[in-house]
Protein backbone atom coordinates (compact mmCIF):
# COMPACT_ATOMS: atom_id res chain seq x y z
CA UNK A 1 0.00 0.00 0.00
CA UNK A 2 1.18 3.52 -0.74
CA UNK A 3 -0.25 7.03 -0.47
CA UNK A 4 0.04 9.92 -2.88
CA UNK A 5 -0.85 13.61 -2.58
CA UNK A 6 -2.88 14.73 -5.60
CA UNK A 7 -3.72 18.29 -6.63
CA UNK A 8 -6.48 19.32 -9.01
CA UNK A 9 -8.32 22.51 -9.93
CA UNK A 10 -11.95 23.23 -9.15
CA UNK A 11 -14.34 25.38 -11.19
CA UNK A 12 -12.96 28.53 -9.56
CA UNK A 13 -9.39 27.59 -10.56
CA UNK A 14 -8.53 26.95 -6.91
CA UNK A 15 -6.16 24.11 -6.08
CA UNK A 16 -7.81 21.26 -4.19
CA UNK A 17 -5.77 18.49 -2.60
CA UNK A 18 -6.45 14.95 -1.56
CA UNK A 19 -4.78 11.70 -0.60
CA UNK A 20 -4.85 8.64 -2.83
CA UNK A 21 -4.45 5.37 -0.95
CA UNK A 22 -3.31 2.77 -3.45
CA UNK A 23 -3.16 -1.02 -2.91
CA UNK A 24 -0.15 -3.06 -3.93
CA UNK A 25 -2.01 -4.81 -6.77
CA UNK A 26 -3.65 -2.97 -9.66
CA UNK A 27 -7.08 -1.86 -8.37
CA UNK A 28 -10.30 -2.76 -10.16
CA UNK A 29 -12.51 -0.66 -7.87
CA UNK A 30 -12.25 2.75 -6.22
CA UNK A 31 -13.80 4.90 -3.52
CA UNK A 32 -14.25 8.63 -2.92
CA UNK A 33 -14.75 10.10 0.55
CA UNK A 34 -16.95 13.15 1.19
CA UNK A 35 -16.52 15.24 4.32
CA UNK A 36 -19.05 16.97 6.51
CA UNK A 37 -19.64 20.73 6.80
CA UNK A 38 -16.35 22.03 8.24
CA UNK A 39 -14.51 18.72 8.27
CA UNK A 40 -11.33 17.56 6.53
CA UNK A 41 -11.58 14.28 4.63
CA UNK A 42 -7.81 13.89 4.41
CA UNK A 43 -7.24 13.51 8.15
CA UNK A 44 -10.58 12.44 9.60
CA UNK A 45 -10.05 9.23 11.56
CA UNK A 46 -12.88 7.16 10.10
CA UNK A 47 -11.93 8.06 6.53
CA UNK A 48 -8.20 7.48 6.99
CA UNK A 49 -8.64 4.08 8.59
CA UNK A 50 -11.29 3.01 6.10
CA UNK A 51 -9.00 3.98 3.22
CA UNK A 52 -6.31 1.72 4.69
CA UNK A 53 -8.79 -1.13 5.18
CA UNK A 54 -10.07 -0.83 1.62
CA UNK A 55 -6.53 -0.83 0.26
CA UNK A 56 -5.97 -4.07 2.15
CA UNK A 57 -8.77 -5.55 0.05
CA UNK A 58 -7.47 -4.23 -3.26
CA UNK A 59 -9.40 -0.94 -3.55
CA UNK A 60 -7.92 2.46 -4.33
CA UNK A 61 -9.51 5.43 -2.58
CA UNK A 62 -9.38 9.22 -2.75
CA UNK A 63 -10.17 11.40 0.23
CA UNK A 64 -10.08 15.03 -0.83
CA UNK A 65 -10.75 18.27 1.03
CA UNK A 66 -13.41 20.58 -0.39
CA UNK A 67 -12.43 24.18 -1.15
CA UNK A 68 -11.58 26.21 1.92
CA UNK A 69 -11.02 23.10 4.04
CA UNK A 70 -7.99 21.18 5.22
CA UNK A 71 -5.24 20.91 2.62
CA UNK A 72 -7.21 22.66 -0.10
CA UNK A 73 -7.08 26.29 -1.17
CA UNK A 74 -10.17 28.47 -1.45
CA UNK A 75 -12.54 30.53 0.67
CA UNK A 76 -14.86 28.52 2.92
CA UNK A 77 -17.27 31.45 3.18
CA UNK A 78 -18.28 30.86 -0.43
CA UNK A 79 -19.25 27.23 0.18
CA UNK A 80 -22.40 26.01 -1.58
CA UNK A 81 -23.78 22.54 -2.21
CA UNK A 82 -23.57 23.18 -5.94
CA UNK A 83 -19.85 23.93 -5.69
CA UNK A 84 -19.23 20.86 -3.57
CA UNK A 85 -21.13 18.76 -6.08
CA UNK A 86 -18.93 20.00 -8.89
CA UNK A 87 -15.83 19.27 -6.83
CA UNK A 88 -17.07 15.73 -6.25
CA UNK A 89 -17.34 15.18 -10.01
CA UNK A 90 -13.77 16.41 -10.40
CA UNK A 91 -12.54 14.13 -7.62
CA UNK A 92 -14.16 11.13 -9.28
CA UNK A 93 -12.42 12.16 -12.51
CA UNK A 94 -9.08 11.99 -10.66
CA UNK A 95 -9.65 8.29 -9.99
CA UNK A 96 -10.62 7.65 -13.61
CA UNK A 97 -7.63 9.58 -14.92
CA UNK A 98 -5.28 7.61 -12.69
CA UNK A 99 -6.81 4.13 -12.88
CA UNK A 100 -9.13 3.96 -15.86
CA UNK A 101 -12.88 3.40 -16.04
CA UNK A 102 -13.34 1.71 -12.66
CA UNK A 103 -16.50 1.55 -10.60
CA UNK A 104 -16.48 3.90 -7.61
CA UNK A 105 -17.92 3.58 -4.12
CA UNK A 106 -18.85 6.73 -2.23
CA UNK A 107 -18.48 7.16 1.52
CA UNK A 108 -20.09 10.34 2.81
CA UNK A 109 -20.53 11.79 6.28
CA UNK A 110 -23.23 14.25 7.34
CA UNK A 111 -23.44 17.19 4.91
CA UNK A 112 -21.20 15.28 2.49
CA UNK A 113 -24.24 13.22 1.51
CA UNK A 114 -25.94 16.31 0.02
CA UNK A 115 -23.55 17.10 -2.86
CA UNK A 116 -23.56 13.36 -3.57
CA UNK A 117 -27.35 13.49 -3.87
CA UNK A 118 -27.23 16.71 -5.90
CA UNK A 119 -25.07 15.22 -8.66
CA UNK A 120 -26.18 11.61 -8.31
CA UNK A 121 -27.69 11.42 -11.80
CA UNK A 122 -24.30 12.42 -13.23
CA UNK A 123 -22.24 9.97 -11.18
CA UNK A 124 -24.71 7.09 -11.32
CA UNK A 125 -23.06 5.37 -14.34
CA UNK A 126 -19.77 5.12 -12.41
CA UNK A 127 -21.27 4.53 -8.95
CA UNK A 128 -21.15 1.15 -7.25
CA UNK A 129 -22.02 1.13 -3.55
CA UNK A 130 -22.48 3.94 -1.03
CA UNK A 131 -22.06 4.26 2.72
CA UNK A 132 -23.98 7.19 4.18
CA UNK A 133 -22.90 8.05 7.73
CA UNK A 134 -25.31 10.32 9.66
CA UNK A 135 -26.73 11.62 6.36
CA UNK A 136 -27.91 15.24 6.65
CA UNK A 137 -30.13 14.82 3.59
CA UNK A 138 -33.13 16.74 4.90
CA UNK A 139 -31.58 20.20 4.83
CA UNK A 140 -34.99 21.88 4.68
CA UNK A 141 -35.99 20.75 8.15
CA UNK A 142 -32.50 20.55 9.65
CA UNK A 143 -31.81 24.20 8.88
CA UNK A 144 -35.01 25.25 10.58
CA UNK A 145 -34.22 23.01 13.53
CA UNK A 146 -30.78 24.62 13.94
CA UNK A 147 -32.27 28.10 13.66
CA UNK A 148 -34.86 27.45 16.36
CA UNK A 149 -32.34 25.74 18.64
CA UNK A 150 -29.82 28.59 18.38
CA UNK A 151 -32.33 31.43 18.59
CA UNK A 152 -34.08 29.88 21.59
CA UNK A 153 -30.78 29.78 23.47
CA UNK A 154 -30.85 33.58 23.30
CA UNK A 155 -34.57 34.15 23.77
CA UNK A 156 -35.44 31.56 26.38
CA UNK A 157 -32.61 29.22 27.40
CA UNK A 158 -34.91 27.36 29.79
CA UNK A 159 -36.72 25.80 26.81
CA UNK A 160 -35.00 22.64 25.56
CA UNK A 161 -35.36 22.39 21.79
CA UNK A 162 -35.53 18.87 20.42
CA UNK A 163 -36.42 17.45 17.03
CA UNK A 164 -39.93 16.59 18.18
CA UNK A 165 -40.79 20.08 19.43
CA UNK A 166 -38.84 22.65 17.38
CA UNK A 167 -41.70 23.33 14.97
CA UNK A 168 -43.77 24.71 17.85
CA UNK A 169 -41.26 27.55 18.16
CA UNK A 170 -40.44 28.12 14.49
CA UNK A 171 -41.10 31.58 13.08
CA UNK A 172 -40.73 31.07 9.34
CA UNK A 173 -40.43 34.77 8.59
CA UNK A 174 -37.59 35.16 11.07
CA UNK A 175 -35.90 32.04 9.70
CA UNK A 176 -35.99 33.35 6.12
CA UNK A 177 -34.59 36.69 7.24
CA UNK A 178 -31.81 34.88 9.10
CA UNK A 179 -30.85 33.02 5.92
CA UNK A 180 -29.95 36.40 4.40
CA UNK A 181 -27.80 37.46 7.34
CA UNK A 182 -24.26 38.55 6.42
CA UNK A 183 -21.16 38.23 8.56
CA UNK A 184 -22.31 34.88 9.95
CA UNK A 185 -19.71 32.89 11.85
CA UNK A 186 -20.07 29.13 12.05
CA UNK A 187 -17.78 26.99 14.16
CA UNK A 188 -14.47 27.96 12.54
CA UNK A 189 -15.31 30.13 9.52
CA UNK A 190 -17.43 32.91 8.11
CA UNK A 191 -20.01 31.80 5.58
CA UNK A 192 -22.03 33.86 3.13
CA UNK A 193 -25.85 33.80 2.83
CA UNK A 194 -25.68 31.94 -0.49
CA UNK A 195 -25.19 28.63 1.29
CA UNK A 196 -28.36 29.00 3.37
CA UNK A 197 -30.47 30.49 0.58
CA UNK A 198 -29.54 27.55 -1.66
CA UNK A 199 -30.00 24.72 0.83
CA UNK A 200 -33.02 25.89 2.84
CA UNK A 201 -35.56 24.17 0.58
CA UNK A 202 -33.65 20.96 -0.20
CA UNK A 203 -34.74 17.56 1.10
CA UNK A 204 -32.61 14.89 -0.56
CA UNK A 205 -34.08 12.02 1.47
CA UNK A 206 -35.47 10.28 -1.61
CA UNK A 207 -32.62 11.01 -4.01
CA UNK A 208 -31.34 7.42 -3.86
CA UNK A 209 -34.65 5.57 -4.01
CA UNK A 210 -33.69 3.75 -7.21
CA UNK A 211 -30.52 2.28 -5.66
CA UNK A 212 -31.48 1.75 -2.03
CA UNK A 213 -30.15 -1.80 -2.00
CA UNK A 214 -26.66 -0.48 -2.81
CA UNK A 215 -26.62 1.83 0.21
CA UNK A 216 -25.56 1.15 3.78
CA UNK A 217 -26.96 3.76 6.16
CA UNK A 218 -25.11 4.19 9.47
CA UNK A 219 -26.48 6.45 12.20
CA UNK A 220 -25.92 7.09 15.88
CA UNK A 221 -29.00 6.58 18.02
CA UNK A 222 -28.20 9.74 20.01
CA UNK A 223 -27.06 11.94 17.14
CA UNK A 224 -28.16 15.42 18.21
CA UNK A 225 -26.71 17.20 15.17
CA UNK A 226 -28.53 15.11 12.57
CA UNK A 227 -31.28 13.26 14.41
CA UNK A 228 -32.24 9.93 12.89
CA UNK A 229 -35.83 11.16 12.75
CA UNK A 230 -34.82 13.92 10.32
CA UNK A 231 -34.63 11.41 7.48
CA UNK A 232 -37.80 11.02 5.49
CA UNK A 233 -36.68 7.65 4.16
CA UNK A 234 -35.64 4.29 5.56
CA UNK A 235 -32.86 2.34 3.87
CA UNK A 236 -33.09 -1.48 3.90
CA UNK A 237 -29.40 -1.84 4.85
CA UNK A 238 -28.72 0.15 7.98
CA UNK A 239 -26.84 0.06 11.25
CA UNK A 240 -28.20 2.10 14.15
CA UNK A 241 -25.43 2.43 16.73
CA UNK A 242 -26.96 2.29 20.20
CA UNK A 243 -25.98 5.39 22.14
CA UNK A 244 -23.99 6.59 19.13
CA UNK A 245 -23.18 10.24 18.49
CA UNK A 246 -22.71 12.15 15.22
CA UNK A 247 -19.07 11.26 14.56
CA UNK A 248 -19.17 7.57 15.57
CA UNK A 249 -15.41 7.50 16.16
CA UNK A 250 -15.35 6.44 19.79
CA UNK A 251 -13.97 2.88 20.05
CA UNK A 252 -17.17 1.49 21.58
CA UNK A 253 -19.18 2.96 18.66
CA UNK A 254 -16.53 2.16 16.07
CA UNK A 255 -16.67 -1.61 16.53
CA UNK A 256 -20.42 -1.61 15.86
CA UNK A 257 -20.22 -0.30 12.30
CA UNK A 258 -16.71 0.04 10.81
CA UNK A 259 -15.94 -3.55 9.86
CA UNK A 260 -19.48 -4.12 8.58
CA UNK A 261 -19.09 -1.06 6.35
CA UNK A 262 -15.80 -2.33 4.91
CA UNK A 263 -17.42 -5.70 4.24
CA UNK A 264 -20.39 -4.01 2.54
CA UNK A 265 -18.12 -2.06 0.19
CA UNK A 266 -15.96 -5.02 -0.75
CA UNK A 267 -18.37 -7.93 -0.92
Amino acid sequence: MRTKLVEFKNQEDETLRGILTVPDASPKQGAVFLQGFERNATVEKKFRLMADALAGRGMVSFRFDASGCGLSDGDFSKTTLKNRGQELLMAAAVLHNEFGDIKIDFIAHSLGTCPLALVFNKIRPMANRMVLIAPALNQKDLMRFYFVRDSMKRKNPDVEIRWNNYKQYLNEKEFLADCERVGRMVRENYIEPGYFLEAKDFDFSNSFDSVKEKILHIHGENDILVPLASLNVEFPNRIIVLGGDHNLERPDFWDKWFFAAVDFLTK
